[in-house]
């Protein structure tokens, strides 16, 4: 630091370096399928809550879950032996029911990753890697009452939802910013998801048998998320500039 004869006409700035962070981050991806996931269904979202430890040297290690839903089941026939040939379904009642199938999942991840700050001056905004490992599953949802519609109990639609989940793994590459002391903090990026599932199901009423063929689900996403950063230690340091 220059001494106090060296200040004078000089100006002063703070700057902050890495240091040691937690980070709460929720966030939204745009999800597209490709793969077998692309078979059974269309456009997703999905909404996860992340945290994760941030060490001086920009190191990122951490733990994410998110939920999976969208409304475009392309297997949706798989009711077809028990509705109408308009795919209503006959009630306790004889009224005609609409039960509309959606996609349900979740998934969970072990994630580490790096910032690579695109200057000195701003050690917390740069490029973002983010690699994970876990676990992913997804299924065709049935919602309905079984007082009204006891062929779509919860007993008997695991015959129809094809339920399947497997290990998966995640890529993110994007970009990062974080203010200090201030709320917006944010980071956004392309995410690929690869889970590698198998039906979990012991028999498919639509096949009439065990769905046990492997699957490879991809998706590729447009993902954005907040940062809420707790600094766990102080890392400001005082600049002069002639």
């Amino acid at each position: 630091m220059a001494q106090p004869e060296e200040r004078a006409g000089a100006k002063q700035k703070k700057q902050f370096e890495p240091n040691n962070t937690l980070l709460i981050s929720p966030s939204f991806t745009a999800q597209f399928p490709f793969g077998k996931m692309r078979d059974r269904f269309g456009y997703n979202n999905q909404v996860s809550l992340g945290l994760f430890y941030k060490l001086k040297k920009n190191w990122l290690i951490g733990g994410e879950g998110g939920f999976l839903f969208g409304n475009k089941v392309k297997e949706g026939y798989v009711t077809n032996y028990i509705s109408t040939t308009q795919g209503q379904f006959i009630s306790q009642d004889n009224r005609l029911l609409n039960v509309t199938p959606q996609e349900r999942g979740f998934n969970i991840y072990f994630k580490f990753g790096k910032v690579i700050p695109f200057s000195e001056k701003y050690p917390d905004a740069g490029l973002l890697f983010i690699t994970g490992f876990g676990f992913l599953q997804h299924k065709i949802a049935l919602d309905a009452r079984e007082n009204l519609l006891p062929q779509l109990s919860k007993t008997y639609r695991k015959g129809y939802d094809r339920l399947c989940n497997g290990p998966a793994i995640s890529q993110l590459i994007g970009g990062i910013f974080m203010e200090r002391k201030k709320l917006y903090s944010f980071y956004g990026g392309f995410q690929v998801d690869v889970a590698f599932t198998q039906n979990r199901r012991a028999f498919d009423f639509f096949e009439q048998r065990k769905l046990d063929e492997k699957r490879v689900d991809l998706f590729l996403g447009v993902k954005l998320g907040w940062i809420l950063p707790i600094y766990l230690q102080a890392s400001e340091k005082e600049y002069y500039y002639y």
